[in-house]
């Protein structure tokens, strides 16, 4: 178990040198590729379905904790991803997928899912609680953003930054105030607020220390970067926002310093899915039952 409130957090170095998908011969590049194809294919997922975006950021929540805790090589991404999807909507939106959208997704794959389910809940200990930085952003944005022409352009930005945070680890590395701290900063420093005069009343705001601002800082600049992905713009949602329509395995069981795994390895694996697509972006700044999860036997063509 992971007892306390600290329980998900971790420092970066915790995450990318023992992740259980390292042993599995999948180096850090590769993780991050499929973290963000995962990502992704949620918010693709999302957007079909109508869900609200604190859903499907919860889903992304739920799929960087599995991943944390089980390996990339031995657990099909999109088949976890709907399973974190559909865990994450009985949550939050108190319903699950429609009818007509279940008889697309749901009954394809009931098998799988049903079987996945008690590996993510598993995995992640039962521990469904899960805070997000849109209230605390919310709040600082009330209190500080007051001139008109700020408030026509900030929150946009704003929001946009902690959408993109979700496709990092750094959900798994600050609280939710400190990433809403970190989008404060970005988006102010985008629309040329006066920064230097306004850090250190922000950083009580937050409750956030200046070496943390500038980690978050140096993760956002790395995800824009790397994959060339624009940063925020005025406009409304989360940048590059794209609306287009098992058998198991033992494994080591990876500590991750700050707790330890109780769940037996186990994997859910879809070999009739494809390899999710990657989101193109450009420059800017242990002990359960093993059980047996198996892949439907009708192959499905993506989209």
């Amino acid at each position: 178990m992971f007892p306390g409130e600290d329980c998900w957090y971790f420092s970066r170095e915790e995450i990318e040198n023992n992740s259980p998908s390292r042993g599995d011969g999948i180096d850090l590049k590769e993780e991050t590729r499929l973290r963000k194809s995962y990502c992704f294919f949620l918010k693709d997922l999302g957007l079909r379905f109508k869900f609200h975006q604190d859903t499907i950021t919860t889903a992304m929540v739920f799929c960087h904790r599995f991943f944390l805790r089980q390996s990339h090589a031995k657990n099909d991404a999109r088949t976890i991803a709907i399973i974190c999807m559909l865990i994450s909507a009985k949550i939050l939106q108190k319903k699950v997928i429609a009818a007509e959208q279940r008889q697309e997704v749901y009954e394809q794959y009931k098998e799988l899912i049903l079987s996945g389910e008690k590996l993510v809940l598993s995995t992640l200990n039962f521990d469904l609680n899960v805070d997000l930085p849109y209230e605390p952003l919310f709040q600082a944005m009330k209190k500080y953003i007051l001139d008109e022409s700020t408030q026509a352009q900030f929150p946009s930005v704003a929001f946009s930054f902690v959408q993109d945070s979700f496709w990092t680890t750094l959900c798994l590395q600050y609280k939710p105030r400190h990433i809403a701290a970190g989008a404060f900063f970005l988006a102010a420093k985008h629309i040329k607020m006066d920064v230097r005069s306004n850090r250190e009343r922000w950083c009580q705001e937050f409750d956030i220390m200046p070496h943390q601002l500038n980690d978050i800082g140096v993760q956002m600049g790395e995800l824009y970067h790397h994959k060339k992905k624009p940063i925020p713009t005025t406009s409304k949602g989360s940048i590059g926002e794209t609306s287009s329509s098992g058998d198991v395995v033992k494994q080591p069981v990876s500590d991750i310093e700050g707790g330890s795994s109780s769940v037996a390895d186990c994997s859910v694996q879809d070999k009739s899915r494809p390899e999710g697509v990657e989101k193109d972006i450009r420059e800017a700044g242990d002990n359960q039952e093993d059980s047996c999860v198996r892949e439907p036997a009708a192959e499905t063509n993506d989209d």
